[in-house]
């Protein structure tokens, strides 16, 4: 055999040898793909992160007798109590809203859906007081949102008032009242429209069940489109005042909503926990203004809405005023003003939540059946000093 055969055997060889050593090159990387090294962390890490995963964060306001920020406090003037049994601070920060005006958003929103005719137009001249009543940008990164027609639409948040103020025209231009007329409205309106004998008893229950099956729907939506807004809020990350104008959603009680199966009395605590877990994991702080409602004083009279204040223990005691917007508000921390004579005014107080605040957090001891309704109570080592937060949470397994 001569040279060249040689050579052109020896080439063929070393092609040959080349490929296997990069298919093996490929087997292996496509190995070590499926095999990943694992990170090795310390227990310590293990457990922090673990901890972290658990922890109960709560947005504190700190005011003097005369309602101003209390801002020289620290750490070891805070005492949490978690169930009446003191907690350990996991976390701590004092936050100057004035010097980080990113730290927090606030969200004005518009309920169409729910307030009267007369009430919406108040609200909307107090919103627009509001954001035309001065000049220069707005104190904090701020958003609108009109909830109408079973939809939410909201403006880009900015600073700039001017901005929002031509958003918040142009969205509420011709804007009507979406609210569910009372039982005795629907049957003047039927009497007006079909004389003396339009108010028999077919007609009342008639009238009534359409009224109760709008409450019922408005119900459900506005509770759908609350914690819309704390999933969204929860992706942002960062803390958010949300400053509801309106009376929130119907009370459904007494002839408005039917006594529940156990299933459905389930089912509403199992909403609520949801509602409040995703206000509370989204640093949300739930304010409620509106101006004088006679219709809802009047429904609100038949619910105790202070007891309710403390929360539905168990979905046996789950009722829906449970989760009426002013019983929301003070369990995460909130204002209420439900029958406001300045909604403007009340809005810019509501803006000063953002001016100056602690962030503290805990752990929480592990659920020992299902999920529990817990109490939370903040105390301070300083006399004279009033603080604000949450009251209430459902501790999960």
């Amino acid at each position: 055999m001569g040279f060249y055969p040689r050579m052109r055997h020896f080439s063929i060889w070393l092609r040959t040898a080349a490929a296997n050593l990069l298919l093996l090159a490929l087997v292996a990387s496509i190995a070590a793909a499926q095999n990943p090294t694992l990170k090795t962390r310390t227990r310590e890490e293990r457990e922090r992160e673990y901890q972290s995963s658990r922890r109960i964060t709560l947005n504190v306001q700190a005011t003097d007798a005369a309602g101003k920020p209390v801002s020289d406090l620290n750490a070891q003037d805070f005492t949490i109590f978690d169930n009446h049994q003191p907690r350990k601070l996991f976390t701590f920060h004092a936050i100057d809203g004035q010097a980080m005006n990113d730290a927090t958003e606030v969200v004005i929103l518009l309920d169409a859906v729910n307030s009267t005719a007369a009430a919406l137009k108040v609200e909307k001249e107090g919103i627009f007081k509001f954001l035309a009543g001065r000049h220069g940008p707005l104190p904090y990164t701020t958003s609108f949102i009109l909830w109408s027609n079973g939809h939410l639409k909201a403006t880009t948040a900015t600073t700039d008032r001017n901005a929002i103020g031509r958003a918040f025209v142009s969205m509420t231009k011709n804007l009507h009242s979406n609210a569910c007329a009372s039982v005795d409205t629907s049957l003047a309106e039927a009497a007006e429209a079909g004389g003396p004998g339009a108010l028999g008893s077919n007609n009342i229950g008639a009238h009534a069940t359409e009224v109760a099956h709008c409450l019922q729907v408005h119900f459900k939506d506005s509770l759908a489109a609350l914690d819309g807004i704390a999933q969204k809020r929860l992706t942002l990350g960062g803390r958010t005042i949300l400053i509801w104008v309106g009376p929130g959603w119907p009370l459904l009680s007494d002839a408005e909503f039917k006594q529940p199966t156990p299933g459905a009395h389930k089912t509403l605590f199992d909403e609520l926990v949801t509602v409040l877990h995703d206000l509370e994991s989204a640093q949300i702080t739930l304010d409620a203004v509106g101006p004088a409602d006679f219709a809802r004083e009047a429904e609100e009279a038949r619910v105790d809405l202070h007891r309710l204040a403390a929360g539905a223990a168990t979905f046996e005691t789950a009722i829906p005023g449970s989760r009426a917007l002013p019983v929301l508000a003070r369990q995460i921390g909130g204002l209420v003003s439900p029958a406001s004579s300045d909604v403007a005014a009340d809005l810019g107080r509501f803006f000063d939540d953002a001016e100056w605040y602690y962030a503290l957090s805990f752990i929480p001891p592990p659920a020992q059946r299902g999920v529990e309704l817990r109490t939370i109570e903040v105390k301070v080592n300083r006399p004279g000093v009033n603080l604000r937060t949450a009251t209430t949470y459902y501790l999960q397994p």
